[in-house]
């Protein structure tokens, strides 16, 4: 009996197990039957599906708020933006979903009540009124469009149902709906969402409202028809009937406001922002090197201030309507945060419409001759040399040169005599420029200016003379901000930043001290008194530091200015390198640049440049730079490093007394009636010619007649019966300051001066 009763349990056992076999077996051919073709059109290649997910979109910079400056079309010329599935709103996409696809959700590409529905609706009409075309389908036609099946209905439907099919084997449902509203035909050359919402309502998708996107969405069914811009009773009709279809809750009112800011006479900045084309321009050009998915799934955030930018450009334009007699029709600024190095403003020109004066022309990067501008990098590498900035310079009437002679003089036609390596900075004088590249060397210059990112001197190594000191290369804009960004960031360099994800490495390129040194001067109102006055447009109630420069002919006038926090940098001037009228100063730039420096100094005050370690305070001689002494009338403080704090005073041996001067001022104390005298070479036979310089070239002026034309002969330690011969021939007799005026003829002139105890002798040629 135990038995049978084991017998049973074991053949229900074996039943049931053989009936679960038959259930389980049954699924897994189902399965199979389902995954298999999923599989199949899973592996089959679909070229043209990744062809159309890398297609280009257009680029889109923002300014550092996320503002948007500028759209670029797609390579392609249509308007295409994407927009990632996260940063539509939900009540957007169900509207799209509504009101083409609501089973979208449930169906694999192909929509069976859809297909029966159409197929009714069809037959009853007599002909095609539905397609029952499903999201998938319609991105399917959008992907492989299949012109030769235009016009074939039912054989185009089986097409795109096959590629819908192969489509939902290959993407989710959130990924299929991304690429079909990003890459949706609106019309009028425009694509996706993003751009029709744009175009239309001057929107991005995250601030599209339900009225707005029902009016979208019908676009697409006839554009030509339902587009709010073109057509927007029919569109608002549309859209209401739309509305009440999916119980949308929309009313006429609603959608008759939302159309009439379609109208492409409104928001036209918003719709078609244009901010910053140069700055933009180069964006564009610089996130070609960025991923793909950066370049083109995301607007690019950019470092630019529009704020600051706007303000920036309207400065520009004030000062401009003031110089328009003068021929200067044009500018360009750049302000640079220290910190970082983002480019915080870039106007390439006054006007980007401004044919007439080139306005497409970048003058951030356009070269031309800087003036003064480059004096600050000659000093700095003065300092970095040996040369401190208690220094005598001389500031006296001087020939340079050895191939060709250079005569400098300064703006104001004046010589200063001996003045200290400060005031020859702060002051901007010529003669003690010209005199430290002679010092320097014209080859190490140039090398240094390279090597703080002169990418022009860099070109044209080699090609400058003496005139470098005076800035008669051409540079950039942008290599001297940058470059002068240099000094308030203590010697370190850093490459600019055009894109919040950029990196920008930096680079110590000049002691701390010497960089410090040169903001010091730069900032010193006192100090640049000799040259400037007053000056009021670079006092500030904050620390900045200013240097303005003229070019030859005034046709270019620059100033660059920086606080703690920022550089700025400031061209004026013509692109079409004509010379002005009249004359006009490097003042306008000045106001701009010292303008621009208190708006960004209102966000958040400076509180100083950085002090440098290893200076030490020592109080100095105001006229010879050396240890203030007790016969000395006036004395300075300067900041000295350890190894060049200097002896005491030598000029000033008496209280009350007149200075002693070096031999080499001679000239200048007698022809300017100075109180001084020069020490005397007479004793030591030291008697000698300064200037001209043997080996010098001087050039006869073809438009001056050729009596009227001479080089000054400078001496110093002959008495004033000292005869001035030239190829041996007496051409007369040197004045009371020692100088004499030798009219010019053309070959080569053996220079010689006599008197009783001395001579001297120099060659010169003349052409």
């Amino acid at each position: 009996m135990h038995t049978n009763k084991e017998s049973k349990i074991a053949s229900v056992f074996i039943r049931l197990h053989s009936r679960h076999s038959l259930i389980l077996k049954f699924l897994i051919l189902a399965i199979c039957l389902v995954l298999l073709p999923h599989l199949i059109l899973r592996l089959i290649p679909y070229p043209e599906l990744e062809q159309y997910k890398n297609r280009s979109y257009g680029f889109t910079a923002l300014d550092r708020s996320g503002r948007v400056l500028r759209v670029f079309p797609a390579d392609d010329g249509v308007k295409r933006e994407w927009t990632p599935l996260k940063d539509i709103p939900a009540g957007v996409v169900r509207i799209f979903i509504r009101a083409e696809d609501r089973r979208f959700y449930l169906h694999g590409g192909i929509d069976p009540a859809a297909v029966a529905a159409a197929a009714i609706r069809n037959f009853r009409a007599g002909r095609t009124v539905s397609g029952a075309s499903t999201i998938t389908m319609q991105l399917a036609r959008l992907i492989n469009p299949r012109e030769w099946l235009r016009g074939k209905g039912f054989q185009g439907k089986l097409w795109e149902a096959y590629d819908a099919m192969r489509i939902e084997a290959r993407l989710s449902k959130k990924q299929i709906l991304e690429l079909w509203l990003n890459g949706i035909p609106f019309g009028s050359n425009i694509e996706g969402l993003c751009a029709a919402g744009r175009a239309r309502f001057g929107r991005e998708p995250g601030n599209i409202d339900d009225a707005r996107a029902v009016l979208l969405a019908v676009i697409p069914r006839r554009p030509a028809l339902y587009d709010p811009a073109l057509n927007p009773e029919a569109a608002v009709s549309a859209a209401l009937e739309l509305s009440r279809r999916c119980r949308l809750g929309i009313s006429g009112s609603a959608l008759a406001e939302a159309a009439a800011e379609a109208d492409p006479e409104t928001l036209s900045d918003v719709k078609n922002p244009f901010y910053a084309p140069h700055f933009t321009d180069r964006v564009k050009s610089l996130a070609a090197d960025l991923p793909p998915t950066k370049k083109i799934h995301s607007p690019v955030r950019t470092t630019l201030d529009l704020d600051l930018q706007q303000y920036a450009e309207w400065r520009l334009l004030e000062e401009l309507v003031h110089l328009e007699n003068n021929r200067v029709s044009n500018g360009a600024i750049l302000v640079i945060d220290n910190a970082r190095g983002e480019v915080l403003v870039y106007a390439g020109s006054a006007s980007w419409f401004d044919d007439t004066s080139s306005g497409k022309i970048d003058g951030v990067r356009v070269r031309s001759q800087p003036g003064s501008c480059l004096k600050p990098f000659l000093y700095a590498l003065a300092l970095e040399k040996g040369f401190s900035p208690n220094d005598i310079l001389p500031d006296i009437p001087a020939i340079f040169g050895s191939s060709e002679a250079y005569s400098p003089s300064n703006f104001n036609r004046r010589f200063n005599g001996p003045v200290r390596f400060r005031l020859a900075l702060a002051s901007s004088l010529n003669v003690p420029s010209v005199y430290l590249l002679e010092r320097l060397g014209i080859r190490g210059f140039e090398d240094w200016l390279a090597d703080l990112g002169f990418d022009s001197i860099a070109e044209g190594k080699g090609s400058y003379g003496v005139g470098l000191a005076l800035g008669n290369a051409e540079v950039s804009l942008e290599e001297l901000t940058r470059a002068f960004s240099v000094f308030p960031r203590g010697g370190q360099s850093l490459e600019m930043r055009f894109i919040e994800s950029q990196q920008s490495p930096f680079r110590q390129v000049m002691s701390p001290y010497s960089a410090w040194v040169i903001t010091d001067i730069l900032s010193d109102q006192a100090s640049r008194f000799v040259g400037f006055g007053p000056a009021p447009a670079l006092a500030t109630e904050f620390p900045s530091m200013f240097k303005t420069g003229t070019a030859n002919q005034f046709q270019h006038i620059w100033a660059l200015g920086a606080s703690p926090r920022y550089t700025v940098g400031v061209w004026m001037g013509n692109f079409s390198g004509e010379t002005v009228i009249g004359r006009t100063g490097s003042s306008i730039p000045a106001r701009i640049a010292s303008d621009l420096l208190k708006a960004l100094e209102q966000r958040g005050g400076s509180t100083g440049f950085p002090p440098v370690s290893g200076a030490h305070e020592t109080q100095i001689c105001a006229l010879s730079g050396m240890a203030a002494g007790p016969a000395c009338p006036g004395s300075a403080r300067e900041w000295l490093l350890a190894d060049k704090i200097p002896a005491s005073c030598t000029w000033h041996r008496q209280p009350d007394a007149a200075p002693e001067y070096p031999g080499e001022y001679q000239a200048w104390l007698v022809e300017r009636f100075r109180q001084g005298r020069a020490e005397s070479y007479r004793s030591s036979g030291s008697a000698y010619i300064r200037l001209p310089v043997s080996g010098s070239v001087f050039y006869l002026d073809p438009t001056l007649p050729p009596e009227a034309q001479a080089v000054r002969v400078e001496t110093a330690g002959f008495s004033s019966d000292a005869l001035v011969y030239a190829n041996d021939i007496l051409q007369g007799g040197l004045n009371h300051a020692g100088v004499f005026a030798l009219p010019l003829r053309r070959g080569v002139q053996r220079l010689a001066v006599e008197d009783e105890n001395a001579i001297s002798m120099v060659e010169i040629e003349v052409r």
